[in-house]
């Protein structure tokens, strides 16, 4: 809502992708070693070794700048999913809207 009507406004795109995606563009392209902990079955939800539920919305970005010259100014809004504990302050998933922009003097 709000949010992304303000940033449209500054002139953000906005851009979805996938919440099940690849452990390359959830992990590898954002430079996560594989040792990383958020790597771990206890942090991911894994439907296979390499195809996951998005842990976060950095996937769009991933993809976006991988297929588009700067300037880049996006935001990536969705769903991302942890495998965490549902208590009264999280759950398994949550909204999330990230921002990206590329571009000289900025």
């Amino acid at each position: 809502g709000q949010m992304i009507d303000i940033l449209k406004s500054m002139g953000f795109s906005v851009q979805y992708g996938p919440d099940i995606d690849t452990d390359y563009y959830n992990f590898e392209v954002l430079n996560f070693p594989p040792e990383h902990p958020a790597r771990d079955m206890q942090d991911t939800f894994y439907i296979s070794p390499h195809v996951l539920l998005r842990t976060h919305t950095s996937n769009i970005q991933a993809r976006v700048m991988e297929a588009n010259k700067p300037p880049i100014r996006i935001i990536a809004p969705g769903k991302a999913y942890r495998n965490e504990t549902i208590t009264a302050r999280s759950h398994v998933f949550f909204h999330q809207i990230e921002a990206v922009y590329v571009d000289k003097n900025v």
